[in-house]
């Protein structure tokens, strides 16, 4: 018979927490891609994409302590520091796609907000590197 690998009990609920503002993220996220001007159909404007990450960002910001654990203390510091950047990036990347509509260069402004964001992946996968068998 196979066990399955699961998170142990004491992270149970921080892994939960992690995984929702995860979730979160990456909806917003695909969301401001999904406002490139790319195909035959018009997007919604990159500015209203750019405000759902933005809102998206600051409220897991608020919600970051739920996950904070010693076994993802590093994962942890790296992800608050790229809601940081991301934020930071937003307000050129507004800039940007009112001065133009050429996808390139939009494309480059959006990947400087959501770049940093990957980290958030690599959290994941540690995370996923804690199960144990029961």
């Amino acid at each position: 018979m196979f066990r399955r690998k699961q998170m142990p009990e004491e992270l149970t609920a921080p892994w939960s927490a992690f995984s929702a503002q995860a979730q979160r993220i990456e909806d917003a996220r695909r969301a401001l891609l999904g406002c490139l001007p790319v195909g035959r159909v018009d997007p919604a404007p990159i500015p209203v994409g750019l405000e759902l990450l933005r809102d998206e960002l600051r409220a897991v910001s608020d919600l970051l302590d739920q996950w904070r654990v010693p076994q993802v203390e590093a994962q942890w510091q790296a992800c608050r520091a790229s809601l940081a950047e991301s934020l930071a990036h937003i307000g050129p990347t507004r800039a940007t796609a009112q001065r133009t509509g050429e996808l390139e260069v939009l494309l480059d402004a959006v990947t400087d907000v959501v770049e940093p964001l990957d980290v958030w992946q690599d959290a994941e996968r540690h995370w996923w590197s804690l199960r144990t068998r029961r």
